[in-house]
Protein backbone atom coordinates (compact mmCIF):
# COMPACT_ATOMS: atom_id res chain seq x y z
CA UNK A 1 0.00 0.00 0.00
CA UNK A 2 2.48 2.10 1.14
CA UNK A 3 4.58 1.70 -2.71
CA UNK A 4 0.70 2.46 -4.40
CA UNK A 5 0.24 5.93 -2.44
CA UNK A 6 3.72 6.97 -3.40
CA UNK A 7 3.13 6.22 -7.26
CA UNK A 8 -0.15 8.05 -6.80
CA UNK A 9 0.93 11.08 -4.96
CA UNK A 10 4.23 11.34 -7.71
CA UNK A 11 1.73 11.17 -10.79
CA UNK A 12 -0.57 13.54 -9.15
CA UNK A 13 2.13 15.96 -8.49
CA UNK A 14 3.99 15.70 -11.96
CA UNK A 15 0.77 16.30 -13.31
CA UNK A 16 -0.28 19.53 -11.90
CA UNK A 17 3.17 21.03 -12.09
CA UNK A 18 2.87 21.62 -8.22
CA UNK A 19 7.01 21.04 -8.05
CA UNK A 20 9.25 22.87 -9.30
CA UNK A 21 11.41 20.67 -12.59
CA UNK A 22 8.96 18.16 -13.41
CA UNK A 23 5.88 19.79 -15.55
CA UNK A 24 5.13 19.13 -18.94
CA UNK A 25 7.44 21.17 -20.14
CA UNK A 26 10.47 19.31 -18.28
CA UNK A 27 9.54 16.17 -19.60
CA UNK A 28 9.28 17.50 -23.52
CA UNK A 29 12.54 18.74 -23.18
CA UNK A 30 14.02 15.62 -21.06
CA UNK A 31 12.26 13.69 -24.07
CA UNK A 32 14.39 15.99 -26.50
CA UNK A 33 17.79 15.14 -24.81
CA UNK A 34 17.20 11.74 -24.97
CA UNK A 35 16.74 11.43 -28.35
CA UNK A 36 19.69 13.65 -29.24
CA UNK A 37 21.70 11.24 -27.57
CA UNK A 38 20.26 8.53 -29.26
CA UNK A 39 20.72 9.98 -32.71
CA UNK A 40 24.16 10.66 -31.38
CA UNK A 41 24.87 7.01 -30.51
CA UNK A 42 23.26 5.13 -33.25
CA UNK A 43 25.34 7.38 -35.69
CA UNK A 44 28.09 6.07 -34.28
CA UNK A 45 26.75 3.00 -33.86
CA UNK A 46 29.56 1.41 -32.14
CA UNK A 47 32.60 2.38 -34.76
CA UNK A 48 34.59 4.24 -32.17
CA UNK A 49 35.01 1.68 -28.89
CA UNK A 50 32.66 -1.54 -30.67
CA UNK A 51 29.89 -0.50 -28.43
CA UNK A 52 26.78 1.71 -29.08
CA UNK A 53 26.77 3.71 -26.36
CA UNK A 54 22.95 4.06 -25.96
CA UNK A 55 21.33 2.58 -23.30
CA UNK A 56 19.37 2.94 -19.35
CA UNK A 57 19.84 6.81 -18.87
CA UNK A 58 17.80 9.08 -15.73
CA UNK A 59 18.01 13.18 -15.40
CA UNK A 60 17.58 14.08 -11.76
CA UNK A 61 16.40 17.22 -10.47
CA UNK A 62 18.66 18.06 -7.60
CA UNK A 63 15.73 19.99 -5.55
CA UNK A 64 13.35 17.23 -5.86
CA UNK A 65 15.18 14.04 -6.53
CA UNK A 66 12.49 13.02 -9.20
CA UNK A 67 14.00 11.10 -12.05
CA UNK A 68 12.76 11.75 -15.83
CA UNK A 69 14.59 8.13 -17.32
CA UNK A 70 14.41 6.72 -20.54
CA UNK A 71 13.88 3.13 -19.56
CA UNK A 72 11.79 1.51 -17.27
CA UNK A 73 13.97 -0.27 -13.95
CA UNK A 74 14.04 -4.08 -14.01
CA UNK A 75 11.69 -3.56 -10.40
CA UNK A 76 8.63 -1.56 -11.64
CA UNK A 77 9.46 1.50 -9.65
CA UNK A 78 9.37 3.89 -12.49
CA UNK A 79 5.71 4.87 -13.79
CA UNK A 80 6.24 5.35 -17.22
CA UNK A 81 4.28 8.94 -18.07
CA UNK A 82 4.25 9.18 -22.08
CA UNK A 83 7.51 7.70 -23.76
CA UNK A 84 9.72 8.48 -19.92
CA UNK A 85 9.54 6.60 -17.25
CA UNK A 86 9.21 8.79 -13.87
CA UNK A 87 10.43 8.07 -10.36
CA UNK A 88 12.12 9.49 -7.25
CA UNK A 89 15.67 8.96 -6.34
CA UNK A 90 16.18 7.46 -3.20
CA UNK A 91 18.13 10.25 -0.22
CA UNK A 92 20.89 7.14 0.33
CA UNK A 93 22.30 7.21 -3.15
CA UNK A 94 23.92 10.75 -4.39
CA UNK A 95 23.27 13.35 -6.83
CA UNK A 96 25.49 13.17 -9.72
CA UNK A 97 26.91 13.43 -13.33
CA UNK A 98 27.63 9.24 -12.88
CA UNK A 99 27.26 5.92 -13.56
CA UNK A 100 25.84 3.38 -10.91
CA UNK A 101 23.57 0.29 -10.23
CA UNK A 102 20.08 0.90 -9.20
CA UNK A 103 16.92 -1.60 -9.27
CA UNK A 104 19.08 -4.23 -11.40
CA UNK A 105 20.24 -2.19 -13.93
CA UNK A 106 23.37 -0.56 -14.84
CA UNK A 107 22.58 3.32 -15.26
CA UNK A 108 23.69 6.88 -16.69
CA UNK A 109 22.83 9.16 -14.21
CA UNK A 110 22.92 13.05 -14.81
CA UNK A 111 21.80 16.35 -12.45
CA UNK A 112 19.59 17.91 -14.64
CA UNK A 113 21.16 21.07 -13.61
CA UNK A 114 24.40 20.13 -14.93
CA UNK A 115 22.99 20.03 -18.29
CA UNK A 116 23.58 22.87 -20.65
CA UNK A 117 20.49 24.09 -21.65
CA UNK A 118 21.43 26.25 -25.03
CA UNK A 119 24.63 24.39 -26.28
CA UNK A 120 23.87 21.21 -27.72
CA UNK A 121 26.94 20.26 -28.25
CA UNK A 122 28.27 20.47 -24.87
CA UNK A 123 25.13 19.10 -23.61
CA UNK A 124 25.99 16.20 -26.20
CA UNK A 125 29.46 15.89 -25.08
CA UNK A 126 28.14 15.77 -21.41
CA UNK A 127 25.43 13.20 -22.32
CA UNK A 128 28.26 10.52 -24.30
CA UNK A 129 31.04 11.07 -21.49
CA UNK A 130 28.86 9.92 -18.89
CA UNK A 131 27.03 6.86 -21.42
CA UNK A 132 30.76 6.22 -21.53
CA UNK A 133 30.96 5.53 -18.36
CA UNK A 134 27.99 3.31 -18.64
CA UNK A 135 29.48 1.47 -20.84
CA UNK A 136 33.11 1.67 -19.97
CA UNK A 137 33.78 -2.01 -18.24
CA UNK A 138 32.60 -3.27 -21.20
CA UNK A 139 35.03 -1.66 -23.34
CA UNK A 140 37.99 -3.00 -20.73
CA UNK A 141 38.69 0.41 -18.86
CA UNK A 142 38.36 0.00 -14.96
CA UNK A 143 37.36 3.00 -13.21
CA UNK A 144 39.70 4.18 -10.69
CA UNK A 145 40.21 7.15 -8.23
CA UNK A 146 42.55 9.85 -8.79
CA UNK A 147 45.58 9.84 -6.81
CA UNK A 148 47.72 13.23 -8.41
CA UNK A 149 46.97 15.84 -5.65
CA UNK A 150 50.30 16.61 -7.00
CA UNK A 151 48.48 18.68 -9.54
CA UNK A 152 46.87 20.78 -6.91
CA UNK A 153 50.98 21.71 -5.84
CA UNK A 154 53.34 24.34 -6.91
CA UNK A 155 55.24 22.46 -9.06
CA UNK A 156 52.88 20.10 -10.59
CA UNK A 157 50.58 22.99 -11.64
CA UNK A 158 53.55 24.08 -13.48
CA UNK A 159 54.87 21.16 -15.36
CA UNK A 160 50.97 20.61 -16.36
CA UNK A 161 50.11 23.65 -17.65
CA UNK A 162 53.54 23.30 -19.55
CA UNK A 163 52.64 20.28 -20.96
CA UNK A 164 48.99 21.59 -22.24
CA UNK A 165 51.11 24.69 -23.78
CA UNK A 166 52.92 22.08 -25.53
CA UNK A 167 50.16 20.17 -26.31
CA UNK A 168 48.09 23.40 -27.74
CA UNK A 169 50.86 24.04 -30.38
CA UNK A 170 50.52 20.26 -31.67
CA UNK A 171 47.20 20.63 -32.20
CA UNK A 172 47.50 23.99 -33.73
CA UNK A 173 50.68 22.70 -36.27
CA UNK A 174 49.78 21.95 -39.99
CA UNK A 175 52.73 20.10 -40.52
CA UNK A 176 53.05 16.74 -39.41
CA UNK A 177 56.31 17.05 -37.82
CA UNK A 178 55.94 19.89 -36.45
CA UNK A 179 52.63 17.78 -34.52
CA UNK A 180 54.97 15.17 -33.42
CA UNK A 181 58.19 16.98 -32.35
CA UNK A 182 55.16 19.05 -30.08
CA UNK A 183 53.69 15.73 -28.74
CA UNK A 184 57.43 15.02 -28.43
CA UNK A 185 58.34 17.74 -26.12
CA UNK A 186 54.57 17.13 -24.02
CA UNK A 187 56.15 13.59 -23.44
CA UNK A 188 59.14 14.28 -21.89
CA UNK A 189 57.47 17.48 -19.96
CA UNK A 190 55.23 14.58 -18.65
CA UNK A 191 57.85 12.15 -18.17
CA UNK A 192 59.60 14.31 -15.81
CA UNK A 193 56.97 15.51 -14.10
CA UNK A 194 56.46 11.57 -13.10
CA UNK A 195 59.83 11.41 -12.11
CA UNK A 196 59.50 13.89 -9.51
CA UNK A 197 55.80 12.46 -8.25
CA UNK A 198 56.49 9.10 -8.81
CA UNK A 199 52.91 7.68 -6.39
CA UNK A 200 50.93 9.32 -8.98
CA UNK A 201 48.18 7.90 -11.30
CA UNK A 202 48.07 10.12 -13.89
CA UNK A 203 48.04 7.71 -16.35
CA UNK A 204 45.10 4.92 -15.35
CA UNK A 205 42.92 8.49 -13.98
CA UNK A 206 43.46 9.88 -18.08
CA UNK A 207 42.18 6.53 -19.56
CA UNK A 208 39.02 6.55 -17.09
CA UNK A 209 37.89 10.55 -17.51
CA UNK A 210 40.24 11.08 -20.39
CA UNK A 211 38.68 8.69 -22.64
CA UNK A 212 34.74 9.54 -21.68
CA UNK A 213 35.76 13.15 -22.58
CA UNK A 214 37.40 12.24 -25.86
CA UNK A 215 34.17 10.44 -26.59
CA UNK A 216 32.19 13.00 -25.43
CA UNK A 217 34.21 15.53 -27.94
CA UNK A 218 34.66 13.24 -30.89
CA UNK A 219 30.65 11.96 -30.97
CA UNK A 220 28.54 15.08 -30.10
CA UNK A 221 28.40 16.42 -33.51
CA UNK A 222 30.99 18.95 -33.81
CA UNK A 223 32.39 18.82 -37.60
CA UNK A 224 35.96 16.38 -37.67
CA UNK A 225 38.07 19.32 -38.56
CA UNK A 226 37.55 21.56 -35.98
CA UNK A 227 38.20 19.37 -33.45
CA UNK A 228 41.45 20.12 -33.25
CA UNK A 229 40.84 23.59 -32.52
CA UNK A 230 38.64 22.71 -29.87
CA UNK A 231 40.65 20.82 -27.76
CA UNK A 232 43.30 23.30 -28.40
CA UNK A 233 41.11 25.66 -27.21
CA UNK A 234 39.78 24.31 -24.03
CA UNK A 235 43.95 23.75 -23.29
CA UNK A 236 44.72 27.26 -23.39
CA UNK A 237 41.13 28.28 -21.76
CA UNK A 238 42.32 26.41 -18.46
CA UNK A 239 45.94 28.45 -18.10
CA UNK A 240 44.53 30.33 -15.75
CA UNK A 241 42.21 27.92 -13.85
CA UNK A 242 43.12 25.84 -11.20
CA UNK A 243 41.82 22.55 -9.34
CA UNK A 244 43.32 19.89 -11.68
CA UNK A 245 43.66 16.47 -9.46
CA UNK A 246 40.67 15.89 -10.05
CA UNK A 247 39.87 17.00 -13.33
CA UNK A 248 43.16 17.21 -15.96
CA UNK A 249 42.31 14.23 -17.66
CA UNK A 250 38.88 16.59 -19.25
CA UNK A 251 41.95 18.85 -21.03
CA UNK A 252 44.75 15.93 -21.77
CA UNK A 253 42.58 12.94 -22.74
CA UNK A 254 40.72 15.34 -25.65
CA UNK A 255 43.99 16.46 -26.52
CA UNK A 256 46.11 13.88 -26.92
CA UNK A 257 42.84 11.71 -28.61
CA UNK A 258 42.09 14.09 -31.35
CA UNK A 259 45.98 14.42 -31.63
CA UNK A 260 46.51 10.71 -32.20
CA UNK A 261 43.00 10.83 -34.91
CA UNK A 262 45.76 12.78 -36.79
CA UNK A 263 48.43 10.45 -36.34
CA UNK A 264 48.11 7.22 -36.35
CA UNK A 265 45.38 4.85 -36.89
CA UNK A 266 43.60 2.04 -34.62
CA UNK A 267 45.33 3.24 -31.55
CA UNK A 268 41.93 2.67 -29.93
CA UNK A 269 42.89 -0.69 -30.14
CA UNK A 270 45.56 0.20 -27.80
CA UNK A 271 43.97 1.81 -24.98
CA UNK A 272 40.92 -1.14 -25.25
CA UNK A 273 43.88 -3.66 -23.88
CA UNK A 274 45.52 -1.56 -21.50
CA UNK A 275 47.79 0.33 -23.05
CA UNK A 276 48.09 4.54 -22.06
CA UNK A 277 47.87 7.36 -23.66
CA UNK A 278 51.96 8.42 -23.30
CA UNK A 279 52.87 4.42 -24.48
CA UNK A 280 51.25 5.62 -27.45
CA UNK A 281 52.25 9.03 -27.89
CA UNK A 282 55.92 7.35 -27.88
CA UNK A 283 55.34 5.29 -30.18
CA UNK A 284 53.73 7.65 -32.31
CA UNK A 285 57.29 10.24 -32.38
CA UNK A 286 59.31 6.86 -32.23
CA UNK A 287 61.83 8.30 -30.22
CA UNK A 288 63.39 7.14 -26.78
CA UNK A 289 62.42 9.52 -23.76
CA UNK A 290 64.95 9.60 -20.87
CA UNK A 291 63.91 8.13 -17.69
CA UNK A 292 67.05 10.34 -16.01
CA UNK A 293 65.99 13.04 -14.51
CA UNK A 294 68.87 15.50 -14.65
CA UNK A 295 68.30 14.98 -18.25
CA UNK A 296 64.70 15.89 -18.31
CA UNK A 297 65.36 18.54 -15.80
CA UNK A 298 67.68 20.31 -18.59
CA UNK A 299 65.45 19.54 -21.60
CA UNK A 300 62.24 20.61 -19.74
CA UNK A 301 63.96 24.15 -18.90
CA UNK A 302 64.93 24.27 -22.79
CA UNK A 303 61.59 23.92 -23.67
CA UNK A 304 60.67 26.68 -20.61
CA UNK A 305 62.88 29.16 -22.81
CA UNK A 306 61.54 27.90 -25.93
CA UNK A 307 57.53 28.23 -25.14
CA UNK A 308 58.71 31.21 -23.58
CA UNK A 309 56.38 30.32 -20.30
CA UNK A 310 58.81 32.30 -17.69
CA UNK A 311 55.50 34.36 -17.41
CA UNK A 312 53.59 31.06 -16.27
CA UNK A 313 56.07 30.10 -13.70
CA UNK A 314 55.83 33.75 -11.91
CA UNK A 315 52.71 33.33 -12.15
CA UNK A 316 52.06 29.89 -10.70
CA UNK A 317 54.35 30.57 -8.46
CA UNK A 318 52.83 34.08 -6.93
CA UNK A 319 49.50 32.45 -6.50
CA UNK A 320 50.43 29.78 -4.78
CA UNK A 321 52.37 32.01 -1.93
CA UNK A 322 48.55 33.44 -1.16
CA UNK A 323 47.39 29.93 -1.50
CA UNK A 324 49.53 29.05 1.38
CA UNK A 325 47.36 30.60 4.12
CA UNK A 326 44.80 28.33 3.06
CA UNK A 327 46.27 25.58 3.51
CA UNK A 328 47.59 26.49 7.15
CA UNK A 329 44.44 27.12 8.14
CA UNK A 330 43.32 24.01 6.94
CA UNK A 331 45.84 21.58 8.63
CA UNK A 332 45.59 23.60 12.27
CA UNK A 333 41.73 22.66 11.30
CA UNK A 334 42.05 19.27 10.78
CA UNK A 335 44.86 18.22 13.13
CA UNK A 336 44.90 20.46 15.60
CA UNK A 337 41.77 21.20 16.64
CA UNK A 338 38.72 18.91 17.89
CA UNK A 339 37.46 16.69 15.11
CA UNK A 340 34.82 14.60 14.27
CA UNK A 341 36.27 10.68 12.60
CA UNK A 342 33.94 9.25 10.25
CA UNK A 343 35.09 5.73 9.30
CA UNK A 344 35.01 5.00 5.85
CA UNK A 345 32.80 1.88 5.58
CA UNK A 346 32.14 1.76 2.09
CA UNK A 347 30.97 5.42 2.09
CA UNK A 348 29.25 6.93 -1.18
CA UNK A 349 30.92 10.17 -1.55
CA UNK A 350 30.17 12.78 -4.51
CA UNK A 351 31.88 16.32 -4.92
CA UNK A 352 32.74 18.63 -7.56
CA UNK A 353 35.52 17.66 -9.92
CA UNK A 354 36.78 21.16 -10.88
CA UNK A 355 37.33 22.03 -6.97
CA UNK A 356 40.73 22.61 -6.35
CA UNK A 357 42.25 19.69 -4.13
CA UNK A 358 44.17 21.25 -0.75
CA UNK A 359 47.15 19.12 0.22
CA UNK A 360 47.43 18.69 4.22
CA UNK A 361 49.79 16.17 6.03
CA UNK A 362 48.85 12.88 5.38
CA UNK A 363 45.53 13.88 3.37
CA UNK A 364 43.81 16.36 1.27
CA UNK A 365 40.69 18.82 1.93
CA UNK A 366 37.98 19.16 -0.21
CA UNK A 367 35.71 22.26 -0.64
CA UNK A 368 32.54 20.70 -0.60
CA UNK A 369 31.21 16.92 -0.79
CA UNK A 370 28.70 14.69 -0.42
CA UNK A 371 28.44 11.28 2.11
CA UNK A 372 26.11 8.26 2.53
CA UNK A 373 27.01 6.25 5.26
CA UNK A 374 25.13 3.39 7.11
CA UNK A 375 24.96 6.38 9.95
CA UNK A 376 22.70 8.71 7.60
CA UNK A 377 23.92 11.54 5.16
CA UNK A 378 26.29 14.63 5.75
CA UNK A 379 26.28 17.86 3.12
CA UNK A 380 29.66 19.83 3.27
CA UNK A 381 29.76 23.32 2.41
CA UNK A 382 32.93 24.37 3.38
CA UNK A 383 35.82 21.84 4.28
CA UNK A 384 36.34 17.66 4.56
CA UNK A 385 39.71 16.11 5.32
CA UNK A 386 40.37 12.40 3.82
CA UNK A 387 43.67 10.97 4.72
CA UNK A 388 45.73 9.58 1.49
CA UNK A 389 44.66 6.28 2.22
CA UNK A 390 41.00 6.86 2.07
CA UNK A 391 40.39 5.14 4.96
CA UNK A 392 38.93 8.29 7.46
CA UNK A 393 37.03 11.76 6.73
CA UNK A 394 37.52 14.38 9.26
CA UNK A 395 34.94 17.19 10.04
CA UNK A 396 34.96 19.75 12.62
CA UNK A 397 33.35 18.53 16.00
CA UNK A 398 30.22 19.60 16.53
CA UNK A 399 29.63 23.16 18.55
CA UNK A 400 26.19 23.50 18.08
CA UNK A 401 24.95 19.81 19.81
CA UNK A 402 25.48 16.62 19.68
CA UNK A 403 21.84 15.91 20.36
CA UNK A 404 18.69 14.67 17.63
CA UNK A 405 18.72 13.23 14.48
CA UNK A 406 19.65 16.59 12.31
CA UNK A 407 23.17 18.34 13.88
CA UNK A 408 23.42 21.73 11.75
CA UNK A 409 26.68 23.27 12.09
CA UNK A 410 27.83 26.33 10.02
CA UNK A 411 30.07 24.38 7.66
CA UNK A 412 28.08 21.24 7.22
CA UNK A 413 24.85 19.20 7.71
CA UNK A 414 24.83 16.03 9.07
CA UNK A 415 21.54 13.73 8.97
CA UNK A 416 21.77 10.32 10.80
CA UNK A 417 19.56 7.33 10.65
CA UNK A 418 17.69 5.78 13.78
CA UNK A 419 19.81 5.04 16.64
CA UNK A 420 23.40 6.94 15.67
CA UNK A 421 24.64 9.82 17.51
CA UNK A 422 28.07 11.62 17.97
CA UNK A 423 30.03 10.47 20.62
CA UNK A 424 33.36 12.01 22.24
CA UNK A 425 35.66 9.08 22.12
CA UNK A 426 38.59 11.16 23.69
CA UNK A 427 39.92 14.54 23.75
CA UNK A 428 39.54 16.30 20.57
CA UNK A 429 38.07 13.39 18.89
CA UNK A 430 34.40 12.98 18.56
CA UNK A 431 32.54 9.89 15.94
CA UNK A 432 29.25 8.53 14.90
CA UNK A 433 28.18 4.83 16.48
CA UNK A 434 24.64 3.23 16.32
CA UNK A 435 22.98 2.97 20.01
Amino acid sequence: MKSLMFIIVLVVVLNTGLVKGQGTNEISTAESYFNELNSLCNLDNGSLWGINLSGATMFVFPDSRIIIANEPDNNGVLVKKENLYIGKLPEDFNIANTSFQWNGKNWTMINWDAIPQTDKYSRGKLLIHESWHRNQKEIGILPVMTANTHLDELQGSILLKLEFIALSHALKAEEEADKTNHLYNALIIRQYRHSLFPGNNEDLFELHEGMAEYTGLKLCGIDKKLLPAVAAKQLEMAMDKEGFANSFAYLTGPAYGVLFDELTDSWINNVKTGTVLPVIGSQIVNKNISRDTSQLKDNVANLITQYEAEELIKKETGKFENQKQLADFYSNRFLKEDVLIIKNNNIQFSFNPQEKLIPVENGVVYRTMRLVGEWGIAEIKNGIFRSNDWQIFLLPAPVSGMEGSTINEEDYTLYLNDGWKVIKIKDEKFTLIKN
